[in-house]
């Protein structure tokens, strides 16, 4: 009777543990700890529901604020995590109909880029979003908005199209913002035209005014998009653009004068769909994010001089599937973080692992890399994506997305696990376009912007990452990880 008693207890306890997922995920034999000490891990969304916020991007300042934009049920919200780990304020951009910003994927499996939110050197918050002027959901206008950093309140919050109606709305008033660089004199913001040109807009931070406006059709006949932008120390900005499937990269000189121009445009050639959709300048050297698309996607960073020239490229090595994603280049110090998702075998092939890469800025050589892993057991397996990075003294703030999937309705935390790697060498074609001008729009114009922007509410909510429960799956939430690397 004892030996029957000690069967059924043991039979008891593997019941449980194959049925009941934990909160500590079993590492898979070839992969150990990643070296680094969590502070905190925490994700926002909507409490008691399954409404997915798609993250876009996150900026943090010098003391440790965490500031970032994210798409959800057809609204923007934009908010404050504080440097001790609580919502500081969470805001809720709320036009008549869809608004978003937009995925530089064209699928809408994340929010928009990394670089469409930005801070100034006094710690004011830039962000732009595209909000539907129509119900069928498909002529936008450009929103820049200018945040107060202490309480959310806007400054200003400007609307800017390449026409406006005197009746009704029709498709070549359409424009969408994707992304925004406030670093400099001014705030630079770009996107794209129902004509399919690409958007360059200067806008004097004290008042919302436009300094100037200019678009660029890249190849006549074509779609052409600005995804994100970046100025340098010399007067140049730099608009990563996709023009029909083709990345392109384009230099304006005197930027920040009344007369911008092309400097030069080249064409990369990293496979059809593909573009930059991250961009950091250091020392007036370029840092890329390569979003490359197709059956079997890449997770790749390029560094470039200022005149375009490739100094260092480099892939990670992932499966062969379109799992591997980078999504966020950041400067810091000595170092280039890089973050995405990726597919690792051994780990989550189907849902993908976050990625955080830490190479040397000079070389390009690995200095520490880690993937956040939930787990493989039925209730733990979660996407993962890196959208925002930022480090500072020994601290690095992650911020991206987790998703769920339709098996997993409660697990949203993960572990840093790790691996020995090699990294490829990676170096596309570029080829120089024909010499562009920029143009002006003669009936573009920025106004104050219609739509509601409130606090979120308070069913949206920052708690512990294992606390997170849910009674219905998939649901999308943004992730918050503080950390030390070791």
């Amino acid at each position: 009777m004892k030996n029957l008693i000690g069967i059924i207890l043991v039979l008891i306890t593997f019941w449980a543990c194959e049925t009941e997922p934990s909160d500590t995920n079993e590492i898979p034999k070839e992969y150990s700890k990643a070296g680094y000490t969590e502070a905190m891990h925490k994700v926002f969304g909507g409490a008691g529901n399954n409404d997915d916020e798609l993250v876009s991007g996150a900026v943090v300042d010098d003391s440790g604020n965490v500031y970032f934009s994210l798409n959800t049920n057809k609204d923007v919200i934009i908010g404050k995590i504080d440097a001790g780990g609580s919502l500081g304020w969470s805001k809720k951009w709320d036009g008549t109909y869809d608004d978003e910003s937009p995925d530089s994927g064209g699928n809408a499996e994340t929010g928009g880029t990394a670089n469409s939110i930005s801070m100034d050197a006094s710690g004011n918050i830039y962000a732009v979003l595209s909000s539907s002027d129509v119900s069928q959901n498909n002529i936008y206008s450009a929103i820049i908005l200018k945040i107060n950093p202490s309480d959310g309140s806007t400054a200003w919050a400007k609307q800017w199209k390449p026409e406006w109606p005197t009746g009704s709305v029709i498709a070549r008033m359409d424009a969408r913002a994707s992304g925004v660089d406030a670093t400099g004199d001014y705030v630079y913001v770009t996107g794209s035209t129902a004509n399919g040109d690409v958007v360059l807009l200067a806008i004097n931070k004290g008042d919302g005014s436009i300094f100037y406006q200019r678009t660029l059709d890249i190849v006549p006949g074509t779609a052409d998009k600005g995804h994100v932008l970046r100025k340098d120390n010399n007067g140049n900005l730099f608009i990563c653009a996709i023009s029909g499937s083709s990345a392109h990269l384009v230099k304006i000189s005197s930027a920040n004068t009344a007369n911008p121009a092309v400097a030069w445009v080249k064409k990369v050639d990293m496979g059809v769909g593909s573009k930059f959709n991250s961009i950091d300048i250091d020392n007036n050297e370029l840092y890329l994010s390569c979003d490359i698309r197709g059956v079997t996607t890449y997770f790749n960073v390029l560094k470039l001089s200022n005149d375009g020239a490739i100094q260092w490229g480099k892939t990670y090595p992932g499966n062969d599937n379109d799992r591997n994603n980078t999504h966020v280049v950041k400067v810091v110090g000595s170092s280039v973080y890089i973050g995405g998702r990726t597919a690792q075998k051994g780990l989550d092939n189907q849902m993908g692992d976050g990625l955080l890469v830490k190479l040397d800025k000079s070389t390009g050589a690995l200095q520490w890399h880690g993937y956040l892993f939930s787990g493989l057991e039925d209730g733990q397996s979660a996407e993962h994506r890196i959208k925002g990075i930022h480090a500072k003294g020994s601290n690095v703030y992650i911020v991206g997305q987790v998703y769920t999937g339709n098996a997993n309705s409660g697990h949203f935390t993960g572990d840093w696990v790790t691996k020995e790697a090699t990294l490829q060498d990676y170096a596309p074609t570029f080829t120089d376009v024909t010499a562009l001008n920029l143009s002006t729009p003669s009936t573009g114009e920025i106004r104050d912007a219609t739509g509601t922007y409130t606090d979120a509410g308070s069913n949206y909510v920052l708690q512990d990452a294992v606390s997170k429960t849910q009674t219905s799956a998939p649901d999308g939430d943004l992730f918050y990880v503080k950390m030390s690397l070791n």
